[in-house]
């Protein structure tokens, strides 16, 4: 908890922030402390629902794997939907257990882990882009400014002492002084 925050913004249950790296993400999810009653096949079809599952086991070898609960080893076609996958499924119940979900970079080939570095290249790239894009359409919307020729027209004493005396003679009334009214 933040020893700086104010205590109305202070949250009532504490909550772990954490922050994955593009390296740290992975589409390969290790998911834990499944039941073990035979919901396999139902677990997987609430994977489905995130994106495609490519491939999917139950690893008996892992450490936390008991006589009571299984760790699903799940490969996911992006990682956009194990990204999402997690972010749903993590510390939720499944049949009476809370999931644990973590993202397994080490089952990544040497070519997955390109293909993610190429891919958020160019995600990157492309949101600079059509950034760049946005910004010179709202230039080219804006309209350039015209250039009328604008006549200056100077009012000195000579053009006025000429209207007042038009004023005079048409209307026959005094000129109004603009002085400010002071209140007393």
């Amino acid at each position: 908890m933040s020893s700086t925050r104010l205590d109305y913004r202070d949250p009532k249950t504490p909550k772990a922030v954490c922050v994955y790296t593009i390296a740290q993400e992975s589409r390969y999810l290790i998911i834990e402390n499944i039941p073990d009653l035979g919901v396999s096949n139902e677990f997987v079809e609430r994977l489905q629902q995130f994106g495609v599952v490519e491939e999917h086991r139950i690893l008996d070898e892992h450490a936390s794997s008991s006589e009571y609960t299984d760790v699903h080893w799940v490969k996911f076609d992006t990682i956009k939907a194990a990204r999402m996958a997690k972010r749903k499924l993590d510390d939720k119940p499944f049949f009476t257990n809370l999931l644990r979900v973590s993202y397994a970079p080490e089952y990544e080939t040497f070519d997955d882990t390109r293909a993610k570095f190429q891919d958020r290249f160019e995600s990157i790239h492309s949101k600079l882009a059509s950034s760049n894009s946005s910004a010179n359409r709202k230039r080219k919307l804006m309209p350039a400014p015209a250039h009328h020729e604008q006549k200056t027209v100077y009012i000195g004493p000579t053009q006025q002492s000429n209207r007042q005396s038009e004023q005079r003679t048409s209307t026959n009334q005094t000129p109004i002084n603009n002085k400010k009214r002071r209140r007393i």
